[in-house]
């Protein structure tokens, strides 16, 4: 069958219209956001949460055929960011990568953080976990982890242990420690990793709870000793180092974690369009394997409602301990 060359430009023409009509009503529909989406890190450039916030930026730049830029508010344990997501329109043009201080634990610690992750905030995917590693100097005399509850027995509130600060994972994880194993050690609160690790190193704390991406190369380097690493299985990035759970405390498990978050009334559809990109991204081969080399764990994949589950069954794990302790930020 021949067309003539007016029939041809017309139905050329038609064809045209109905693509050009239909992207706006694939964005509509909650495809992919219709500008460039805005990834917020609550951290200060050059750190691991700032590396992962970038990686995971392009790969889902190259899923979704859309620009991802990170933006870095860091401050407040990570309330500047979210304070930043909870004023942005619910378009998926905006997100958060956030922690487990962002939306469990600094709504448990302080009622004046400027934002409601409940009311705020809806659950995109969860991304990584951080396990925590216990760290002593080569000289101590804790060999193992039942060698230092030994000592924090022996000595009731002598034995000092150091963390990034009053709240955080770090801190909670070395109370929760306590509860379970009935010692009693003293808190030393740091501001940030890299002062913790010096007043490790110089002999003004005797412990110290850690994120495992700071450590580690003071580990690797023969400058530290782990003790344990508070993840339900041993780490291929620090394979000597054993559990806490192998150490004798079976029921111990602990990990801090990253997660996509996006302001509430995100439409369904559009947060299950981004829920795929992060999840394709976390199995990406070379972004596994960049980020599980730095002590990092890829949890299964979760949908928003799964994740959203997770967050509010970690809340619930934790507003009792730091009720019972009186922990507080204010």
């Amino acid at each position: 069958m021949r067309y003539q060359p007016r029939l041809l430009q017309r139905l050329a023409s038609v064809l045209l219209v109905s693509c050009v009509a239909a992207a706006p009503a694939a964005r509509a529909a909650g495809n992919v956001p219709d500008k460039p989406i805005r990834l917020i890190v609550p951290y200060a450039p050059g750190g691991s949460a700032d590396a992962l916030g970038r990686a995971l930026a392009e790969l889902m730049r190259k899923d979704l055929g859309q620009v991802v830029i990170v933006e870095n508010k860091p401050g407040a344990n990570t309330a500047i960011g979210a304070q930043a997501l909870a004023a942005a329109p619910a378009d998926g043009t905006t997100l958060l990568l956030a922690t487990a201080a962002t939306v469990v634990l600094n709504p448990l610690l302080s009622p004046k953080l400027g934002y409601d992750p409940v009311r705020d905030f809806a659950a995109v995917a969860r991304v990584a976990d951080t396990p925590i590693v216990i760290d002593v100097r080569l000289d101590a005399a804790p060999r193992t982890l039942a060698d230092l509850m030994a000592l924090a027995k022996s000595q009731p509130g002598k034995v000092d242990y150091g963390s990034t600060g009053v709240g955080s994972s770090l801190h909670l994880a070395g109370e929760l420690l306590q509860s379970e194993t009935g010692t009693q050690m003293l808190h030393v609160p740091y501001k940030g990793s890299a002062p913790a690790l010096n007043g490790l190193l110089g002999g003004e704390i005797q412990v110290l709870f850690d994120g495992i991406g700071s450590s580690m190369p003071l580990i690797k380097g023969g400058k530290l000793r782990a003790l344990a690493v508070t993840s339900a299985q041993r780490l291929p990035a620090l394979p000597e180092v054993p559990t806490v759970a192998e150490s004798g405390y079976p029921k111990f498990e602990v990990t801090t974690w990253y997660g996509v978050m996006a302001p509430a009334k995100t439409p369904e559809a559009l947060m299950d369009r981004l829920n795929t990109a992060i999840v394709r991204a976390t199995a990406d081969k070379a972004f596994r394997e960049q980020f599980e080399a730095l002590g990092l764990i890829m949890p299964p994949p979760m949908k928003p409602r799964e994740f959203s589950a997770y967050i509010r069954s970690e809340s619930a794990r934790w507003a009792p301990l730091i009720k019972a302790k009186n922990i507080t930020l204010d």
